[in-house]
């Protein structure tokens, strides 16, 4: 059975528009698998896979909390997108992740979905995650390597 398209009369003074929901809502981290409460946790939220997961400086925005036993930090006002989360225990509290002479991590570390990778750190893609409501909440394991 053939439906016709539903039609919109738009005059040439103004242009045509497509309705796109927008918005702007809530993300609540629960960081897991903290194995002492030394330190710094830092979250940071990226909009695109450019410095994701390592280069803080590159995200949309970054918060940092005291390590405790349970902690939780919250993005308010985020605009509606697609976007990803890399969380760093900064164990001894100079503000950078240690690494390894192998440039692997001594400090623990995680990202949003929580992807297990074997080899190197995991891409955008793999720890992204669609905002389309007021409050989304999720949980990030750290892992120590």
């Amino acid at each position: 059975m053939y439906l016709p398209a539903s039609t919109q009369n738009v005059s040439a003074d103004e242009p045509a528009s497509l309705a796109i929901p927008s918005g702007a809502g809530a993300i609540t981290v629960r960081i897991a698998g903290l194995r002492n409460s030394d330190g710094s946790l830092s979250v940071a939220l990226f909009s695109a896979k450019k410095g994701f997961p390592g280069k803080f400086d590159k995200a949309v925005r970054t918060l940092s909390i005291p390590a405790s036993a349970e902690p939780v930090v919250v993005f308010g006002d985020v605009p509606w997108g697609t976007y990803a989360l890399a969380v760093r225990h900064d164990e001894n509290g100079n503000g950078k992740l240690d690494a390894n002479f192998l440039g692997m991590p001594k400090e623990g570390v995680g990202t949003s979905n929580n992807p297990k990778s074997s080899f190197g750190p995991p891409s955008f893609k793999d720890a992204s995650f669609m905002l389309d409501r007021k409050n989304l909440e999720m949980t990030i394991k750290l892992r120590y390597l």
